[in-house]
């Protein structure tokens, strides 16, 4: 079943008010790297939202949809730069799309700008 973008973003928006209402989100978690400087701030909320998608098996949309909103940020809006670009290619090489994959997530958004992550957390 082939979702779209809005049709998407409603899901997640769903989900993730489900979810904070029972207290199974905590928004604003700064995990150990961003305290360290090691990622972007902001980037541990994404790695949670992109590990429940993958438990409820919405993960590979999840990355698709991030890919194609990097692709348009580096190449259109400017949103993105063009490294954080190639950073998501290189994680599409790697990518398995049936699994989460928590040392291959670090390392994409590790090599992300804080554009990007920012926009991927509003978008």
């Amino acid at each position: 079943m082939r979702l779209t973008k809005r049709q998407l973003k409603r899901i997640i928006r769903e989900e993730y008010s489900r979810l904070k209402r029972k207290g199974l989100i905590r928004e604003g978690e700064i995990g150990y790297d961003e305290m360290e400087g090691n990622m972007p701030r902001g980037a541990t909320d994404l790695m949670n939202v992109a590990r429940d998608a993958f438990e409820m098996g919405d993960g590979d949309s999840l990355v698709n949809h991030w890919m194609q909103m990097i692709g348009v940020g580096a190449h259109e809006s400017g949103e993105c730069e063009m490294e954080d670009y190639m950073a998501i290619q290189r994680f599409e090489q790697e990518y398995n799309p049936n699994m989460f994959d928590q040392e291959h997530m670090i390392e994409l958004l590790s090599h992300l700008s804080q554009d990007c992550i920012d926009m991927l957390y509003g978008g």
